[in-house]
């Protein structure tokens, strides 16, 4: 390959889960030969999505994942694939790679490293590491030679070997490129998210004053209502210049659990809960209880919609989901 070759490219990608879950409207980004970067965005934004879409476990809507030939790419899976578990450990890493191997003794992460891709793609790699795995990742990474995409929330960890970002907004569904050190482009971004509030104060102070006015020339009539129409029109006009301003990513947005000392015995009860199969929703039948002071575990990767679950449940509203 070339020093400045473009190894993968997306040209107007766009993807969805269904009509109500757009992820994707015609995206555009590209990465070079050695480029290391960040993707970055809320939880649920689509990031894995992006994985899925480069690797070809989705295909995209409209638009093109471009990737040079001969490129070899790996990712590191948080959890083994559903359709892999009954594999026997050898019988699983034998797959990662194209030849046959016998002295693995490494997992899930080191599969990936193992097979030195031209494009390597992590997923929260740091989340099952003590403090000397994520040393010896980091200093593996800073000495890759080849291109690399990393999602991960530990700033320090990114700061250490990316030089760019790829921010995926999640009200535009566009990605945006930026290049630099990580630290300082998380500055920029929260700079233009500021500069974006104080523009959306400013228009919707100036909207007010325009609808107030509109109104009073209304109550005038004759030619009075002719200014109140173009106040209209131009309010109209304001509107649409606000901006949607991209929030800071949380894992779990804020809350509140009202207390209740009188509650006794079951707390929650789910028979039955829905998944998107193919685009199709299915539903599957379920025996769970949650007595008080009892505790359950929510676990799976970032982006799987744990908090979507958590939502769910507390809103109360849905089918097979009671809240006593």
């Amino acid at each position: 390959m070339a020093k400045e070759e473009t190894i993968l490219r997306f040209d107007e990608v766009s993807f969805e889960y269904g009509p109500i879950y757009p992820i994707l409207n015609e995206a555009d980004f590209s990465l070079r030969k050695g480029m290391k970067v960040a993707l970055m965005g809320q939880n649920g934004a689509g990031k894995s999505t992006i994985f899925q879409l480069i690797t070809g476990g989705l295909k995209p809507e409209s638009g093109k994942v471009n990737i040079s030939n001969g490129t070899t790419i790996a990712t590191a899976k948080q959890v083994i694939p559903r359709d892999q578990m009954d594999l026997t450990v050898r019988e699983f890493f034998e797959k990662c790679f194209p030849h046959k191997v016998y002295d693995i003794a490494r997992l899930l992460l080191a599969s990936a490293l193992i097979q030195k891709p031209d494009l390597l793609l992590l997923d929260e790699p740091t989340n099952n590491l003590d403090k000397a795995g994520i040393e010896h990742l980091t200093k593996f990474l800073i000495d890759y030679k080849k291109t690399c995409v990393v999602i991960s929330h530990d700033s320090v960890f990114l700061n250490a070997f990316t030089a760019g970002v790829l921010y995926l907004d999640v009200f535009t569904r566009k990605v945006e490129q930026y290049a630099g050190n990580y630290l300082d482009v998380v500055k920029d971004i929260s700079a233009r998210i500021e500069k974006e509030n104080r523009k959306n104060a400013q228009l919707a102070k100036e909207i007010q004053e325009n609808k107030e006015k509109a109104n009073f020339f209304a109550f005038k009539g004759g030619k009075m209502r002719n200014v109140a129409k173009k106040m209209r029109e131009k309010t109209e006009e304001l509107e649409a210049d606000l901006v949607d301003v991209r929030k800071e990513d949380k894992t779990i947005r804020p809350f509140t659990i009202p207390s209740q000392p009188e509650l006794v015995g079951n707390v929650l009860k789910i028979s039955s809960y829905t998944t998107l199969k193919k685009h199709k929703p299915v539903l599957h039948k379920a025996s769970i209880v949650v007595k008080k002071n009892n505790h359950l575990l929510i676990a799976g990767p970032n982006g799987i919609g744990k908090t979507t679950l958590l939502e769910t449940i507390a809103s109360g509203k849905v089918k097979g989901i009671e809240i006593m």
